[in-house]
This record gives structure tokens, C-alpha cells and sequence, in this order.
């Protein structure tokens, strides 16, 4: 159990990051449905993840594969399993049309907005955050694998099973279904992206000079990736989350290649993402009819979850440093 501790972690962070923390849904405001709400995303989002996680470190590579493969997933997710990214009204949410319409692609059958917002939702809420703090708990293990091959599978057959549940409650409960084409759209697309990321150097050239202190990569990516949270549905704020994000990997990706980098700062970085979510979470309205008292005090406890996990990771980073 010791050995298989961070596995369990990212199976438990993965729903908060990836659907909690947001606070979009109805349950937002009832524990109950949170708690028994994980035996359904942790092998949704965790069980990915931490395949994810298992291939890119079994290859010797590092976070550039982890997020090409998530982008991967990201795309499988919303475009093949829930299908959100096609549907045009998806379980009936009233201001599915205003995230839509503005910046909608007809011979895609699908929006910009929805398509960067959903996917880039994944890769950072779903999969970085998860493994990144996992890893900062146990820096030690950072660069070998957690589990043997039968882990491997359990990990692959939980997630098939979740996605599968998923879709057929889709197909069963709505008349939207995704044309032919756009599924082998999205297929092709997901395995290009499955090619790129293995074939990314396991070692990249290092940079002159010296990484900036965790807090300034904390202020920094709390403000690039906090501008897609934030933006408005038009083709402005999408484009001007498209350069935020790009921005925020030319930036990042430089200063780790740095001297001085260490893994407190990839707590940091993953910090910022997690306050982009969490923040914007407090002025989010939930689905359904939630009381605005049980909603901020949820909004609270989640955001302070994961910032205690963080905190805890960053500690751990850095006594690994001095010893």
C-alpha cells in the first residue's frame, strides 16, 4: 500500500481538479454527492492520468510528452466519450448556447471557445495537476514508474469501463450523436498527438541562466492561465487564451531548462493553474438551484484541499533540496 500511495493520491485529486474545483455542477453544495461522485470520475480522470504518467516516465521523458498525451486525452474525453465538444445543447445547460454560437466552426461542428476551454480543462485540471502534486509527495520517485504491468492494466481497464458508462449514458439519454466524421476527426488527431509525444527528446538542451524563485512562476502562471477562465466567449477573449496558454509554455519551458530548477517549482506552476480554477469558482453560477451560503463554503473547502496538498508537496521539494 505504501508503494501504491501515489497512485491512490492522483486518483483522489483528479475528480476535485478536474470537475470539483470549478464548481459548475449542481453538487457543488452537497458533500455527499461529492464524495460518492469520485468512484465515478476517479476512473474517469485518475485512472488516465497516472497511465499517463506511467508511459511518459517509462520512456524516460518528461512533462513536454505528459502534456501532448493529456491534450490526447483531453480530445478523447470531450470529443469522443461525453461528446460535449459536438453537442449543441448538452444536457440541456442554459448558457450552452452563449459559449457556443460566438466563436462555432459549422465545417467542424464545433466551437473554438468550448473545444480550447474543454481540452485545456483536461490537460491541466485532469491530468498535470494530479500527477504533478503526486510527485512532489514522493520526489524521490519522481522519474520511476509506481506500478508493474498488472497495474498497468487494472489502470486501463478502470478507465475504459468509466469512459464506456459515460458513453453509453450519452447515447441512451440524448439524441445528439457525433457524425462519422467528426469521431475519425478526432481520432486522427489523437493519434497524431500520441505520436508527437513519444517521439519528443527524452533530454532538452539546457538554456543560459538562472530560473526565477517559485513565486514568481507561481504569479506568473496564475495570471497566463487564469485569462482563459475569465475571457469572454468571442473570438477576442478565445484567441487571447490562446496566446495566454502559449505564452505561459514558451515561458515556463524556457525557465525549465534553466539552472536552478527544481521540483518546487513545478508545485508552483501547477499552484497557478490550480488558483485559475479555484478563484473564478467563487463567481461561477452552479447548475440547478444551489444555496449561494453552501456553494461559497464548498468553493472554500476545495480550494484549500488542494492548496494544503500543494503546500505539503512544496515542502517535500524543497527538504529534498537541502538534503
Amino acid at each position: 500500500m505504501r508503494r501504491l500511495a501515489p497512485v491512490f493520491l492522483v486518483l483522489l485529486l483528479a475528480p476535485v481538479t478536474a470537475e470539483y474545483l470549478i464548481g459548475y455542477d449542481d453538487t457543488i453544495g452537497n458533500p455527499a454527492a461529492l464524495i460518492f461522485g469520485v468512484l465515478f470520475f476517479a476512473p474517469l480522470y485518475g485512472a488516465p492520468a497516472v497511465l499517463i504518467r506511467e508511459v511518459t516516465r517509462r520512456l524516460g521523458r518528461g512533462w513536454p510528452t505528459m502534456l501532448l498525451l493529456a491534450t490526447a486525452f483531453g480530445l478523447i474525453e470531450a470529443g469522443l466519450v461525453d461528446q460535449s465538444m459536438f453537442n449543441p445543447d448538452y444536457r440541456e445547460i442554459p448558457y450552452w448556447s452563449a459559449m457556443r454560437e460566438p466563436t462555432f466552426l459549422p465545417w467542424f461542428g464545433t466551437s473554438a471557445y468550448m473545444a480550447l476551454t474543454f481540452v485545456a480543462g483536461h490537460v491541466f485540471g485532469s491530468i498535470a495537476a494530479p500527477i504533478a502534486l503526486a510527485e512532489s509527495w514522493w520526489p524521490a520517485r519522481r522519474r520511476e514508474p509506481w506500478l508493474g504491468v498488472p497495474g498497468l492494466i487494472t489502470m486501463a481497464v478502470v478507465w475504459v469501463a468509466g469512459s464506456a458508462f459515460i458513453l453509453v449514458d450519452q447515447l441512451n439519454s440524448d439524441a445528439f450523436h457525433i457524425s462519422t466524421a467528426q469521431g475519425v476527426g478526432t481520432a486522427v488527431v489523437v493519434l497524431v498527438l500520441i505520436a508527437l509525444a513519444v517521439r519528443l527528446p527524452q533530454r532538452w538542451p539546457p538554456v543560459p541562466g538562472r530560473s526565477p524563485s517559485p513565486r514568481v512562476v507561481l504569479g506568473v502562471s496564475t495570471a497566463l492561465l487564469l485569462v482563459r477562465s475569465v475571457v469572454p466567449t468571442g473570438w477576442v477573449g478565445t484567441l487571447g487564451a490562446v496566446a495566454a496558454i502559449v505564452l505561459w509554455l514558451v515561458i515556463v519551458g524556457r525557465w525549465s531548462r534553466q539552472a536552478g530548477w527544481t521540483g518546487g517549482h513545478i508545485v508552483a506552476a501547477v499552484t497557478g493553474n490550480l488558483l485559475s480554477i479555484g478563484v473564478p469558482a467563487f463567481w461561477t453560477d452552479p447548475l440547478g438551484d444551489v444555496p449561494l451560503g453552501a456553494k461559497l463554503a464548498t468553493n472554500v473547502v476545495l480550494l484549500g484541499l488542494v492548496l494544503a496538498v500543494a503546500g505539503v508537496g512544496f515542502r517535500h521539494e524543497r527538504a529534498r533540496v537541502r538534503t
